[in-house]
């Protein structure tokens, strides 16, 4: 039975731990509002690309460009987009254990590109290995931080080295809500673009355009440019759900680190109030076999 020694220096234990949660809790709600103000400001900028490239892509009938055209997907790349901190929750969990059931349920060779550590320990337990890794693009995420990424990918599927590469990463609704995400981003994919403007509640016009100079020499130019746009953005979606994740986390910590200290104190008072009433039995039993 734990005597009040104990438990008081259980007590300082368990609400410096407290103060520790609750300064985390704060710092993370500092960042996340500048991460969420970040990703919703790049949203109409990767909303438009997305919906100027389907008007381009409707100029080649039948998909018949080698971004557009869909290949048996016997090599892919898979860029998976985490953060290089712990204690964010669920954060993780969610997104690897998606990950794992996207992978297990394809056929062909799967290798990685890593944007965050985590992403890298969970490539290796995985099994699977590491064409190329990117932690410290996360501290300060940029556009043109994201140039080199976009354009080894891209420069691996003209090449033919893979054929199709995909873009995993947790999509931020609220600070209650973050979705993991797995979507093409190469070839173009008709289905996902239009998914990802439905989803916002856009409908692009057929033939709204005329495409100047050509539709090839837009393509050309436009992929490499949305392809930063759209790995900065999930970047900026995962730093954001991140954030949310681990403030929420810190906060469920400070609550039971607040809980426990109230029920420890509880239990100390108890024990020491049973220790007075059995000291003041003591002297009460002395008092009266001396009188006697």
């Amino acid at each position: 039975m734990p005597n009040v020694a104990d438990i008081r220096r259980r007590i300082k234990g368990v609400k410096s731990t407290g103060k520790i949660t609750r300064a985390m809790e704060m710092v993370s709600a500092a960042k996340v509002r500048r991460a969420v103000a970040s990703a919703t400001a790049l949203r109409p900028y990767a909303e438009e690309a997305l919906s100027v490239l389907r008007q381009v892509r409707l100029a080649f009938p039948g998909n018949n460009h080698p971004l557009l055209e869909v290949r048996e997907a016997d090599r892919r790349i898979i860029l998976l987009v985490s953060g290089n901190r712990g204690l964010a929750g669920t954060f993780y969990a969610q997104l690897f254990r998606m990950l794992r059931a996207h992978v297990s349920g394809v056929a062909g060779e799967v290798t990685f590109v890593t944007i965050g550590k985590k992403s890298d320990a969970q490539v290796k337990r995985m099994g699977k290995d590491v064409l190329a890794s990117f932690p410290g693009i996360l501290s300060l995420p940029t556009s043109e931080a994201v140039r080199p990424i976009a354009r080894m990918l891209l420069e691996e599927y003209r090449s033919g080295r893979t054929d199709r590469i995909e873009l995993a990463y947790t999509n931020f609704f609220s600070m209650m809500r973050q979705e993991p995400v797995v979507r093409t981003i190469l070839p173009i994919a008709t289905e996902d673009s239009d998914a990802v403007l439905e989803n916002e509640g856009r409908a692009p016009e057929e033939g709204k355009y005329v495409i100047e100079p050509g539709p090839d020499a837009v393509l050309e130019t436009m992929v490499p440019r949305l392809l930063e746009a759209e790995i900065y953005h999930a970047i900026l979606e995962s730093n954001a759900s991140q954030e949310a994740a681990r403030m929420m986390a810190m906060r469920s910590a400070t609550d039971a680190a607040k809980e426990m200290a109230e029920g420890l104190t509880l239990a100390y008072n108890q024990l020491r109030q049973s220790k007075i009433t059995q000291e003041i039995a003591e002297l009460s039993a002395g008092k009266a076999a001396l009188e006697n």
